[in-house]
């Protein structure tokens, strides 16, 4: 086993931050309906379109935990794709570990849910669509794939190997 990599641990943490952030739009994505009622018609519980989208009595009140649970399952599925590619490149399990760890303290403080960083990542969207629901579709899927890439980029050694190049005569 490799020693503690903070380079690595950095990296890991910005891909998560991206992946999670990725599917946390791809489920908006499909609920974009669902999100776009309840912000237009949150004081009028009555309309049509609240009717539709929220038939129980407590639909809307359990809608948003049922979307944020999402934010958990994404850091879920991080932390066992930086787990094994931390094993299958022989890193220090210190490294899942602290990722981890931070990761949860991110979350306890809502990070991912009332962050500046989540908000600027989501007017990504905005660049090609002004529909919401195909905004969190490119958005999701864009992040989702860019946060896999910088995890994987995280354990390739010969990504972060800057040679120093020898200057001959």
């Amino acid at each position: 086993m490799k020693k503690l990599n903070v380079r690595v641990i950095l990296f890991q943490l910005l891909g998560m931050i991206f992946m999670t952030h990725g599917i946390l739009q791809l489920r908006f994505y499909t609920v974009a309906d669902e999100i776009i009622c309840a912000a237009n018609n949150f004081r009028d519980q009555k309309s049509e379109c609240w009717n539709r989208l929220f038939p129980a009595i407590r639909g809307g009140s359990n809608f948003w935990p049922d979307v944020y649970v999402w934010i958990f399952l994404g850091l879920l599925a991080g932390i066992i794709l930086i787990s094994f590619l931390n094993w299958k490149n022989k890193l220090s399990a210190l490294n899942t570990i602290l990722v981890s760890t931070i990761l949860y303290i991110l979350l306890r403080f809502k990070f991912f849910r009332k962050s500046s960083i989540s908000r600027s990542l989501s007017s990504f969207g905005d660049l090609f669509s002004n529909d919401f629901k195909t905004q969190c579709l490119i958005g999701g899927v864009s992040f989702t794939f860019i946060g896999i890439f910088i995890l994987w980029a995280s354990v390739n050694v010969n990504l972060f190997n800057f040679r120093k190049i020898a200057v001959t005569k």
